[in-house]
């Protein structure tokens, strides 16, 4: 069995590139838009291995996370808002936590919901699975297992969202093609049903055949990329000679192979790592890493070739870094239009460790243009790009960078055809009484800002504020209100407002009992003579009826309450809860009963359940969870 090429570290003091503007010559240029910034904030942990998908209206980053589970690894995801910034805090994906979950990929799927596929299990028994959420953010599925051969191990999974709004999902399954390692798929509905038979996409089946890519084209099919191991016989030498090469498969969309495999690389210099992006017009671009053995320092670098919609080439393969020293590797493509844009890790160029690089491509598929170092920081490692895309004019850059406290957070950089200020998404807007209204927002990451700009039933003066988050007081019961959002940049430049967000009071209390009278009357009838008091219990559940109107729960079905418990599972101490798809809450912790804080930032539960590491202050330490919406 060949053993895949390990990456070699080599550090040489004094080579640093400049980050800037992206642009070449009779090209569309995408300029960073405003700077590097980390993409959920501090996490526990290690954030790694991150993928992302986005759109026009946002879209999802998903990683590898050894906190979120409390097992090893599991995976995590965090949704984007319109101007690709993080909304609310991250969530767990995976509902099995024992083992590791790994090697995440996400796709967006018609109409806004998104699917998310990983390898997971007993090391040496891992498989594939996929989860899918709907349009709101809630889970459309549980964890599905994608695999129908369960013989060895099934890892390293890629997915392809087609145009019909189909998925198809390939990965490298250990001893089913009766070699090693061997390349299948599985098409399944947007809703994750299976459609078809699981089916093999090498011909080539003798050593290893891995590290599949796969992208949906044009036509509503789809193209396959993969390695593949070869034994040429015996050199000069009498010693065995291998080839390891890109290869490439065309699918219609059915699923059916239109043609054979072929050869990507047109060099005998082994190959690693490739990633694929479909073009405008049927055809894809394919860029790998591509070993230079004549040369021990230039080590890997990035390859690129473009091919038309039958899988001929446009042009001899082309490497697209230019700083060449040490080793180039992992790259990632998107496309938006005609131009492509290529990322990679780099060993040593930034001056630190490994740094993360671009470079587009024009509409040949061609370098265009200088290189480009993505991250701002460069002391430590960055490393694990990953890159997004939504079609039309922006690329969203993410990647793990190594933090003070010696664990790996994710930081992001936008770049954008437009450099125009982006807009704030609506607010959430939830009431807190008869009299007051709370507003919240993601943070805009990556700008220098004054504040936030608050504007309430249409006013033409905002409340200025410094946080994202503002409660409206002096209102009336019962009433509606509406709300909309902008910023001011220290410059003094202010976006366009938000999309309005509109709230209601709570109704008032006539009899006094604690509860909002429109409250009672959805629940147990318009006769206030029939209301249970606040202190009741009526359902059973050990929650009182006002316990249950502040956590949104249903006061008459014993299966819906907001109940928590804390544990420690080995890792550390975990405040879990019962959640209602859909809302939001914020843990909340405190030392004496009596002033509570913020325990990060507010959590979309996509599920009915969630839990939070902790870390219990030296005393006494007490949690809560607070329903924000």
């Amino acid at each position: 069995m060949l053993a895949q090429f390990s990456q070699k570290i080599r550090l040489f003091a004094g080579l640093v590139a400049l980050a800037g503007c992206v642009s070449a010559a009779a090209q569309t240029t995408f300029p960073p838009l405003a700077g590097e910034s980390p993409l959920s904030g501090p996490l526990p942990g290690d954030q790694v291995f991150p993928a992302v998908a986005v759109g026009t209206a946002g879209g999802y980053v998903v990683w590898q996370d050894n906190v979120t589970d409390g097992d090893g690894w599991g995976i995590s995801a965090l949704r984007l808002n319109n101007n690709l910034s993080g909304s609310q805090a991250p969530f767990r994906v995976n509902q099995t936590g024992a083992g590791n979950q790994e090697n995440p990929r996400v796709g967006l799927l018609p109409g806004g919901g998104a699917v998310v596929v990983w390898q997971g299990g007993a090391l040496g028994a891992q498989r594939i699975f996929a989860r899918f959420l709907a349009a709101d953010g809630t889970f459309a599925s549980g964890d599905l297992m994608v695999n129908t051969y369960t013989g060895g191990e099934q890892i390293n999974p890629n997915l392809a969202v087609l145009a019909d709004g189909s998925v198809v999902v390939v990965w490298a399954s250990s001893g089913q093609d009766g070699s090693l390692q061997g390349v299948f798929g599985q098409r399944l509905s947007a809703t994750g049903a299976k459609l078809g038979a699981e089916f093999p996409v090498n011909q080539t089946t003798l050593l290893n055949q891995r590290t599949p890519s796969v992208a949906a084209l044009s036509d509503g099919g789809f193209v396959v990329v993969w390695i593949s191991e070869k034994r040429l016989g015996l050199d000069a030498n009498s010693v065995d000679a291998f080839a390891i090469d890109a290869m490439a498969r065309l699918y219609n969309s059915t699923g059916t192979a239109t043609g054979d495999e072929f050869k990507l690389n047109s060099s005998s210099n082994a190959c690693a790592n490739p990633a694929v992006s479909a073009g405008m017009t049927g055809g894809f671009t394919v860029v790998w890493s591509q070993r230079d053995a004549a040369n021990f320092e230039t080590g890997w670098d990035i390859f690129t070739r473009s091919f038309d919609a039958v899988g001929l080439a446009g042009a001899t393969d082309a490497r697209v870094n230019s700083f060449t020293y040490g080793d180039q590797f992992s790259p990632r493509i998107q496309s938006v239009g005609a131009d492509r844009m290529v990322v990679w890790t780099s060993l040593a160029q930034d001056g630190s460790r490994e740094g993360v690089y671009g470079r587009l491509l024009d509409a040949a598929g061609q370098p265009s243009g200088a290189e480009f170092r993505v991250n701002t920081t460069t002391a430590g490692q960055q490393m694990h790009p990953a890159i997004g895309s939504d079609g039309v004019g922006r690329f969203l850059v993410v990647w793990t960078s190594y933090a003070a406290d010696s664990r790996f957070d994710l930081f992001a950089q936008r770049y954008a055809i437009s450099v125009a200020l982006p807009q704030l998404p609506a607010p959430m807007v939830t009431a807190l009484s008869q009299s007051r209204i709370a507003v919240s927002w993601p943070e805009l990451a990556g700008y220098d800002l004054s504040g936030y700009g608050v504007y309430v039933d249409g006013s033409a003066t905002p409340t200025l504020v410094t946080s994202n988050y503002h409660v409206i007081s002096g209102l009336s019961a019962g009433t509606t209100h509406t709300v909309r959002l902008d910023y001011v940049l220290r410059d003094g430049r202010r976006p366009a407002q938000s999309v309005l967000a509109t709230a209601r009071t709570w109704g008032e209390d006539a009899n006094f009992d604690g509860l909002p009278d429109d409250w009672q009357a959805r629940y147990w009838g318009s006769d206030p003579t029939k209301w249970p008091s606040a202190n009741e219990d009526s359902d059973g559940d050990g929650v009182s009826n006002l316990q249950e109107f502040l956590a949104g729960t249903d006061p008459t079905d014993g299966r819906s309450a907001l109940r928590t418990r804390l544990a420690d599972n080995g890792q550390g101490w975990r405040v879990h809860w019962d959640a209602q798809p859909g809302f939001v809450y914020l843990l909340q912790a405190s030392t004496d009963l009596a002033t509570w804080t913020n325990v990060g930032i507010a959590r979309f539960a996509a599920g009915t359940n969630d839990s939070v590491l902790v870390t219990p202050a030296a005393g006494r330490s007490f949690y809560r969870i607070v329903r924000v919406r």
